[in-house]
């Protein structure tokens, strides 16, 4: 935790904590700035505790100067999350992915969207070959390709981005362009994997060399793994079964996932508050660093431009009545000031990143905990405060209200929404009749074994347990730390009675498994 008693402390703290952050760009705030969010850390210390946030960095670049930097609650069990303390960032990423594309396209190698990304990444094929033809960068990147959501067939597997990539031809695709998002986290995998196809680098060492050594984010990377591997001041992420339980610190404690993260160049960098507040600025100013040109401008100035629309509820009028997708960031306004964002959600981390690029404002926010909405709306504080902008809502009472909501919502998914059970049914089979391996050709395979009695789906890392529901439905409960959903896995017979596969409803989409063979006496 940081707190600034003196203008010689804050210096002390600006050459001993922050040398990643050049002193010609971050420089100490005048008394008028510490004034006006003079009570801001009392004021966030009391929203995390209330809403139920274990750990939290925040920190406030305004015109140059670090006005507000500081951490609040616990990394883990044991020792304090500061400002320096680093954490997995989720969709954040996205931002770094189209940047490094970005350089790409000021050296020639690719373009925004003349060339189809087939030609970038000859695995990349729709069942549509004139879709195939068609689809280019800003396409992918601004989420108008209707590709649905298939993280599902993504998550915690082994198997590679390229070979996942080959699947998508087997994806249902109504063959026109959106001009409304279809968020697709698979969509910015393709374009980061052809990306990195094009340079004949891994996409993680492209985005290293275009984005985070040229512009000295030494606290930003790919990986929780390597995360903990590098530094000693990472946050664990943690989770909560209600909301009620995270407000009283009734925490689950998770874990750095070991397993390969494929959808990476969607969500997979980790950093902290400091960096992020100076990546900001870097696009803010469009790709310059003090002065000096070091990413493109012209391609910069392309990433924060709207490409398509958000669908949702009318919004409350400090808003443009849309807001538009760019390419990594969010393009809105709040009372009149221009702004752009993005959030990130990712195995038990969130945070949010917001530019008002024409006020000379970035606000960066992490936390280390599933459920959290205060990274949303804090901004908007901030804004009210330092711009003098009429109170319109209370936005720790909003973050609060939409906290509860998403941990209601979560708990729907864990629970199941279920068809009415029918009592007093039987599988139509012997139990053993439903063992067996089972594919998609766009999820690929998974197993059902039977195990003293009971049945088991083996798919990607998880291994759950089917409970007979009725007739030949089973229960069946997809958990790790991160996803917990309950489904419902009914099993199909062909004419001649045997189990031909079965389907599962899972992230809105059914999924029908067909058996592709018995198990071995």
């Amino acid at each position: 935790m940081v707190a600034f008693s003196s203008s010689r402390a804050f210096a002390s703290f600006i050459l001993g904590v922050l040398p990643s952050i050049l002193l010609t760009q971050i420089v100490r705030p005048s008394q008028a700035d510490k004034v006006q969010l003079a009570d801001l850390r009392h004021v966030l210390e009391k929203a995390r505790n209330s809403t139920g946030i274990p750990g939290m960095g925040v920190a406030v670049l305004y015109k140059g100067k670090l006005i507000f930097a500081e951490g609040f609650g616990k990394r883990n069990d044991r020792d304090p999350y500061t400002v320096e303390t680093v954490q997995p960032m989720g969709s954040l990423t996205k931002a770094f992915t189209a940047a490094a594309i970005g350089e790409l396209v000021a050296e020639g190698k690719m373009d925004w969207d003349t060339t189809p990304i087939s030609h970038y990444l000859p695995e990349f094929e729709l069942e549509d070959p004139v879709l195939t033809s068609q689809l280019s960068n800003i396409d992918l990147l601004s989420h108008r390709t209707g590709m649905p959501n298939i993280d599902f067939a993504w998550y915690r597997t082994n198997t590679t981005r390229r070979e996942l990539i080959k699947r998508l031809k087997y994806v249902k695709l109504d063959p026109k362009l959106r001009t409304m998002v279809q968020y697709s986290n698979v969509m910015y995998t393709v374009a980061g994997e052809a990306a990195a196809n094009v340079a004949g680098t891994t996409y993680e060492k492209l985005v290293e060399e275009k984005i985070l050594k040229p512009l000295g984010l030494k606290n930003t990377g790919f990986g929780a793994i390597e995360m903990g591997k590098r530094f000693k001041n990472y946050a664990m992420p943690y989770n909560a079964a209600s909301y009620e339980d995270a407000q009283m610190s009734k925490f689950i404690t998770g874990y750095l996932d070991p397993v390969y993260f494929s959808e990476a160049p969607a969500g997979n960098i980790y950093s902290n508050v400091l960096d992020l507040v100076r990546w900001g600025r870097v696009i803010m100013q469009s790709g310059q660093v003090d002065g000096k040109q070091v990413l493109n401008k012209t391609s910069v100035d392309q990433l924060t431009i709207g490409y398509t629309f958000m669908t949702g509820s009318k919004r409350t009028p400090e808003f443009a009545p849309v807001q538009a997708y760019a390419m990594g960031w969010m393009p809105d306004s709040y009372k009149g000031k221009n702004y752009f964002s993005h959030g990130g959600n990712v195995s038990g981390y969130r945070s949010n990143l917001m530019i008002f690029p024409d006020d000379d404002l970035v606000i960066a926010h992490a936390t280390n905990i599933k459920v959290a909405q205060l990274m949303n709306n804090l901004p908007f504080y901030i804004a009210d405060e330092l711009f003098g902008l009429p109170k319109t809502q209370d936005w720790f009472a909003v973050s609060a209200r939409n906290s509860q909501a998403q941990y209601n919502e979560a708990k729907t998914v864990r629970d199941g929404v279920l068809p009415k059970q029918i009592e007093g049914t039987s599988p139509s089979r012997d139990l053993e009749e439903y063992a067996g391996s089972y594919a998609n050709p766009v999820y690929g395979e998974g197993s059902v074994r039977l195990d003293s009695g009971s049945l088991y789906f083996k798919y990607n890392m998880f291994d759950s347990k089917m409970e007979h529901y009725h007739y030949d439905s089973f229960k069946t409960e997809l958990a790790d730390f991160y996803v917990q959903m309950t489904q419902l896995a009914t099993f199909i017979l062909g004419d001649d009675g045997r189990v031909t596969g079965f389907r599962m409803e899972v992230m809105g989409r059914l999924i029908l498994f067909t058996k592709i063979k018995a198990p071995m006496a």
